[in-house]
């Protein structure tokens, strides 16, 4: 049981990812049931319960006459865990990167400057504790990413907002390997100093201050893990480099600290 289930699992990742880099694109139709089995050597449960389980994430439709097809992306459940991280895993593109960003955005600043007003003792006490945690681990190690994802996790959960609190569980296997990514590429010290900025705006109870140094914090990650994801080419002008960071979708009105 427990190897069929890993099977199902294998292919349905393989799929996925096939599916969300655009190999397979919208209206395109899978291998047959029978192709599949004599590809990759799977039973035809193991099939059937890999389609079952990216049907599920609006991925594909299933029909008896017509095959089983990419549904439109409009209809994916984009913030499947899996359907995140397949983005973030295989063909990687800007525009979805910067898209997670960009929803991070516009629920994060926000949800600081809830926090602030907000927050509990023990909260607050979590919040140091992470942020400290984050001064002690290697830049880039398992660590210190587990210390960063628990400092935004802990902000979103002290809003008191349910919806929140599961907005943060649900993206945060991908948040983990975007924010790997960032700590490769910023100085440690900064990083965790864009972090307590926000820390201590939250402990003054300060809103505003908090949701802007959120916004700072996040656009300078984005900034960090396009770099290192699609560093610039020196054969193309400047005049036609894609745009940095500063020229995101949203942009805050102010950004001086």
């Amino acid at each position: 049981m427990g190897e069929a289930k890993n099977r199902t699992m294998a292919l349905a990742v393989e799929f996925g990812r096939r599916i969300t880099s655009g190999e397979w694109p919208v209206g395109a139709v899978l291998p047959t049931e029978g192709d599949i089995q004599a590809s990759y050597g799977v039973s035809r449960t193991v099939v059937r319960e890999a389609m079952r389980h990216l049907s599920a994430k609006g991925l594909i439709a299933v029909g008896p006459k017509v095959g089983t097809r990419v549904r439109p992306n409009i209809e994916w459940n984009m913030l499947d865990g899996d359907v995140l991280r397949w983005h973030l895993t295989a063909g990687v593109r800007r525009d979805f990167v910067e898209a997670l960003y960009e929803m991070r955005l516009i629920n994060e600043p926000e949800a600081a400057r809830f926090a602030a007003a907000r927050i509990s003792p023990e909260k607050l006490d979590e919040l140091a504790e992470a942020l400290e945690r984050m001064t002690m681990h290697p830049r880039g190690s398992a660590e210190l990413v587990a210390a960063d994802l628990d400092f935004h996790r802990i902000i979103l959960e002290a809003t008191g907002n349910p919806i929140l609190r599961s907005l943060g569980t649900v993206i945060e296997r991908s948040l983990a390997i975007s924010f790997s990514l960032s700590w490769r590429q910023n100085p440690q010290a900064e990083t965790v100093n864009q972090h307590a900025r926000v820390l201590e705006a939250i402990q003054r109870g300060d809103g505003d201050a908090a949701a802007l140094f959120m916004r700072q914090l996040i656009e300078s990650a984005c900034g960090d893990v396009v770099a290192c994801l699609f560093p610039p080419d020196p054969s193309v002008e400047a005049a036609d480099a894609p745009p940095s960071r500063h020229h995101m979708k949203l942009e805050s009105a102010d950004t001086t600290a």
